[in-house]
């Protein structure tokens, strides 16, 4: 309640269209989250609010106990969603669409990595989110790594299909994500303007089957090459202590 006055008041404003809660609380209900959420949906402050980062099981849940409570309920999904990350199309998205959920999706270049500056026979390139970060983000652009080698490849070869489709890659890795019909917008986060202006065409660019099926091969559907790319790993896989008596 205090996080979204600021935030009104930060915006100047007096409601907020669709308010994006961020990660599942391992430690709070989700009928508490629900119940405050259609509050503030009943107050006027939001219109409309969607969960971020949810597996598929959490989503039903909060779906069904909307419907069991009566409350408001999440109208959309924030995953990552990339040509790298492609975990969410095995049982998420089916989820949101049989909601008929919207699905905000991040991270379309992957980190960086589908930027186009990651080629095998080149330098790793300096990335502002890995230097921003540091520590555990940094080794996820660490090439001794075996995992990170794969998606070097994987990058690698998707410039390949990009050329040939006569396409950037930033371009062919935002249009992929929009193609999927369970999939609403893709969020960029170009951070200057000639960044901006080479990836708004990416809209504009239809795929064919023929290109589908490459990136297909490339990274089979409902994978994530590196794992921890997912975006959110539950207390049953982060907290030992759940697995151990």
């Amino acid at each position: 309640m205090t996080e979204v006055e600021r935030s009104l008041r930060r915006l100047q404003t007096d409601h907020i269209d669709l308010y994006q809660i961020h990660r599942p609380s391992a430690d709070t209900e989700i009928e508490e989250t629900l119940d405050a959420l259609t509050d503030l949906q009943r107050a006027g402050k939001i219109r409309y609010f969607g969960s971020s980062t949810f597996l598929p099981s959490q989503v039903v849940q909060a779906q069904w106990a909307a419907s069991v409570r009566h409350s408001g309920r999440f109208v959309s999904e924030q995953p990552p969603y990339s040509m790298l990350v492609r975990g969410i199309e095995r049982e998420l998205l089916p989820v949101t669409q049989e909601y008929g959920m919207g699905t905000l999706v991040w991270s379309p270049l992957a980190g960086g990595w589908l930027s186009g500056k990651w080629r095998k026979g080149a330098d790793a390139p300096e990335t502002h989110r890995a230097s921003a970060m540091g520590g555990r983000m940094a080794s996820r652009y660490d090439l001794s790594d075996p995992i990170n080698q794969r998606k070097l490849d994987a990058a690698d070869a998707l410039a390949g299909v990009a050329e040939q489709a006569g396409v950037s890659l930033p371009q062919l890795a935002i249009a992929f994500t929009i193609a999927h019909p369970g999939v609403t917008s893709s969020i960029i986060g170009p951070r200057t303007m000639e960044q901006l202006t080479s990836q708004l065409p990416a809209v504009d660019v239809v795929l064919t089957d023929d290109v589908l099926d490459a990136i297909d091969a490339i990274v089979p559907p409902g994978t994530n090459i590196r794992a921890d790319d997912a975006g959110y790993a539950p207390p049953a896989i982060t907290d030992a202590s759940l697995r151990r008596r």
